[in-house]
């Protein structure tokens, strides 16, 4: 009974030991923007960037370091003018941190409510 305790106790140590717990950020893109939207996405310790577009109905799956701070900037105007002359302007900052072994952090992109933008017209 005792080797049988020893040998299930050793399996489960060796399986948690291999278990690929990975820190993931998933950016889900919700906007209406009409184009990829930037990120940038920086760890606080060690100054590293990670840059990245996601394009409108997308998700992105960023790795990071667990137990790390990282400050992220994601620029909605990156996604440029729609055909019909809006574009998305805001910008939406964080700070987040990912715990070893925790499941991973959703990020919802919601749009902002789009402001036209005037356009110049020709002199007749």
């Amino acid at each position: 009974m005792r080797t049988l305790f020893v040998s299930l106790l050793s399996l489960v140590l060796l399986l948690s030991a291999c278990a690929p717990w990975r820190a993931l950020i998933i950016f889900e893109n919700r906007s209406e923007c009409g184009g990829a939207i930037a990120i940038r996405l920086t760890n606080e310790r060690t100054g590293e960037v990670i840059r990245e577009r996601i394009a409108d109905g997308q998700r992105l799956e960023i790795e990071v370091r667990p137990d790390d701070w990282y400050s992220y900037i994601v620029d909605f105007t990156a996604a440029g003018r729609r055909a019909n002359g809006y574009r998305c302007v805001a910008l939406k900052e964080g700070r987040i941190r990912i715990p070893q072994g925790s499941v991973p952090l959703r990020i919802p992109l919601e749009s902002q409510r789009q402001t036209p933008v005037p356009s110049a017209t020709p002199p007749t």
